[in-house]
């Protein structure tokens, strides 16, 4: 072979990415997918995970199958749906949240892992550090315990003469008592009175709010646990019965139904999460990948609801929003 047709073989190869490979070939990468709730109830999430994928030429059912494990509302069963996962010829694996990152990491797969709403990956173990991951884990955080003041003051903030403050949260959650210390903190340095309301599992909401009711809160602030997020509109409904504003970490909230939300935009970090799999599917190591922290975090204010709690929301707040719901 001539040395300039050589170079060319070589260049061309360097130059064309295993994405474009697998579609020459007909090849077709596998990944799994592991989430708490349903493919309904994560609807709109889905959605924008395979939008991201189509953005970067990785369209299902084409070059790209995806195997889906859906939890359901029994935790109980990721730990065996991470293990069917581990046990599949896949070449990266999406386990979207905390307990579904950290039932992927019990398998001890060596696998390509991303993740998209994990609150703390290095204080969970998932990575060494965000800018050096140093293992087979990256993704997404939500860096949550950093914005938890920031929920009260807006709530303080929209409601004048706010006092007592409820919090839902599970127990059972691997990060609890870090977050509850944190959200105790935030809320005695506002004046606030905190009170606990503990859920583990969606029977256990409707007992939750007449804790609340009964200790005369104004409003309430819901943990970030999958939990609840996936069994959202169980606690909406609660809500509207007791005539509590709710405070929420995600629009997914406000947009079914919720006062309000302060965080980053979940279906953003989904999309984001795609490009992971993607640099992955072509080669990039997840331990080079740093974990990403949200550039923005969005106000999500839902007027036709507080106007129906007997909620006026001050304008010089909504003239903060990013969205306001009519």
């Amino acid at each position: 072979m001539k040395r300039r047709a050589f170079i060319g073989v070589i260049a061309g190869g360097l130059l064309t990415s295993p994405a474009a490979e697998a579609q020459q070939a007909g090849k077709v990468a596998r990944i799994g997918y592991l989430s708490l709730g349903t493919a309904t109830t994560n609807a709109a999430l889905l959605k924008a995970f395979l939008d991201g994928l189509r953005e970067h030429g990785w369209i299902e059912g084409k070059n790209v199958a995806i195997e889906y494990r859906w939890e359901g509302a029994e935790k109980s069963a990721l730990d065996a749906l991470a293990a069917e996962l581990a046990r599949l010829p896949l070449d990266a694996i999406f386990a979207v949240t905390t307990p579904a990152a950290l039932a992927t990491k019990r398998t001890g797969t060596t696998r390509p892992v991303v993740f998209a709403t994990v609150s703390e990956p290095v204080g969970i173990g998932l990575v060494d550090s965000l800018a050096r991951p140093g293992r087979n884990f990256t993704g997404l955080t939500t860096i949550n315990r950093d914005l938890m003041s920031k929920r009260l003051e807006v709530l303080k903030e929209a409601i004048p003469g706010l006092a007592r403050v409820g919090y839902l949260a599970n127990p059972g959650y691997v990060i609890h008592q870090a977050q509850l210390a944190e959200m105790r903190a935030s809320a005695r340095g506002l004046g606030l009175v905190l009170q606990l309301a503990e859920a583990r599992a969606p029977s256990e909401f409707e007992g939750a709010f007449p804790r609340m009711a009964a200790a005369h809160v104004g409003a309430f602030i819901v943990q970030q646990d999958d939990l609840f997020i996936h069994n959202r509109l169980l606690i909406l409904d609660s809500a509207s019965k007791r005539r509590l504003p709710g405070m929420y970490a995600f629009s997914l909230y406000p947009r079914s139904g919720g006062c309000m939300s302060y965080g980053a935009n979940a279906e953003d970090l989904y999309r984001r999460a795609a490009e992971y799999v993607d640099r992955i599917l072509k080669g990039a190591k997840p331990s080079d990948l740093p974990v990403e922290r949200p550039a923005k975090f969005e106000l999500v204010i839902n007027v036709k609801t507080a106007k129906a709690l007997g909620l006026t929301i001050p304008p010089s707040l909504l003239q903060r929003a990013d969205q306001v719901i009519e």
